[in-house]
């Protein structure tokens, strides 16, 4: 197919990490992207590495693009090594594993579930969120055989899952002080009155409510 589109190169515009996606800014062009869960520890340290004053950071994305005539909307995914997106490729093969459902599966890196496969390791397999012995299996009869490739894959193998409830309240946090620093405040008060405010309620959820707990005990919230 042509025109479509493979690499997208950019500024780190927005991350929802609840939403698995970001939007890269390619010349005042935003795409939305949704990146698998193994690769949200990578986006985050991104965000972090930023200095606090300029633009977004950097980041280069190998993107696979996904139409079908069930889903005519195109979607985007994004992968940092062109190897993962072949895997993602082959494990959105395996029936009923759609790309929105694989993203969130997975936690665990590329040569991980690669080699969990090749193993016929179900255990690690039912590690993934949404992933039951029924599934294991058929992934396993699916892809046995076609992913010793990406089992080799250097990619910094994961110790554990990676805890999306977790990198969300950290996103949260960050994105309330990103906030509560637009509205004139210096970034490293702000920071500081999110922590404090968190440490108080740490039932508050969202960035509104954790932004507008920091300027109630400022004074400045309604």
């Amino acid at each position: 197919m042509r025109g479509v589109i493979t690499h997208l190169a950019g500024r780190l515009a927005h991350a929802d990490v609840g939403g698995l996606s970001v939007e890269v800014d390619v010349g005042g062009v935003r795409y939305e992207v949704l990146v698998p869960a193994f690769l949200w520890p990578d986006v985050q340290a991104a965000l972090d590495a930023a200095p606090e004053e300029g633009p977004p950071p950097e980041i280069g994305l190998h993107v696979l693009y996904h139409v079908t005539a069930n889903a005519p909307v195109p979607l985007l995914v994004g992968f940092l090594r062109r190897p993962e997106r072949d895997f993602f490729r082959k494990f959105t093969s395996v029936e009923g594993m759609g790309p929105a459902k694989a993203a969130r599966a997975m936690t665990l890196s590329v040569s991980t579930i690669a080699r969990a496969v090749e193993q016929e390791d179900r255990a690690t397999l039912t590690q993934l969120p949404g992933i039951g012995p029924r599934i294991a299996d058929k992934i396993i009869a699916s892809l046995r055989g076609k992913v010793v490739a990406e089992a080799a894959l250097r990619d910094g193998a994961l110790d554990r899952p990676v805890d999306l409830a977790e990198l969300g309240r950290d996103r949260v946090a960050l994105d309330a002080a990103e906030a509560i620093t637009a509205l004139g405040y210096a970034r490293a008060e702000a920071r500081r009155w999110v922590e404090e405010a968190l440490a108080t309620s740490p039932d508050l959820e969202t960035v509104e409510e954790l932004t507008l707990a920091v300027l109630r005990a400022r004074g400045g919230g309604g």
